[in-house]
């Protein structure tokens, strides 16, 4: 991950983000898990040199930020793609594919038979909590 992470005055956080697979995947080092991982970050940056692995098909994470002694704050669905740089803390976050927003795809909820948004760009993923599909989006 590149760039630092910042509060609401824009100097650098601190605290702890927790990352959580939602099934367990095999890279070259061994397998990952779904135990929930604990980085501190510092200064605006998680120590250690915090990575991700690239996360398969279908495969997301839940990321949890506690920063700054705010509120815990969860974001849901985040994809690692493969083939891409670092990415920054943002990116990782908020991006959506590699057409516009940047190289992280966008996961949609579509519960209850809902289209995808005209907003949706090649790579973005939509899912219905109801029924658990998820669908990839090519236009």
């Amino acid at each position: 991950m590149t760039g630092p992470i910042l509060d609401s005055s824009g100097r650098n956080a601190r605290g702890v983000l927790k990352v959580k697979a939602s099934r367990a995947f095999e890279i070259a080092e061994g397998l990952v898990t779904e135990a929930v991982a604990t980085i501190a970050v510092r200064d605006g940056s998680p120590e250690d040199g915090w990575t991700v692995p690239v996360t398969p098909e279908g495969t997301t994470l839940t990321i949890w930020q506690d920063l700054d002694g705010e509120t815990l704050k969860s974001f849901k669905g985040v994809f690692v793609p493969d083939g891409v740089g670092p990415l920054t803390y943002a990116q990782l976050l908020y991006n959506r594919g590699e057409g516009v927003g940047g190289p992280n795809p966008y996961m949609w909820d579509l519960t209850g038979g809902l289209d995808f948004p005209d907003t949706a760009v090649d790579g973005d993923y939509g899912f219905d909590s109801d029924t658990g599909q998820v669908w990839r989006y090519d236009a």
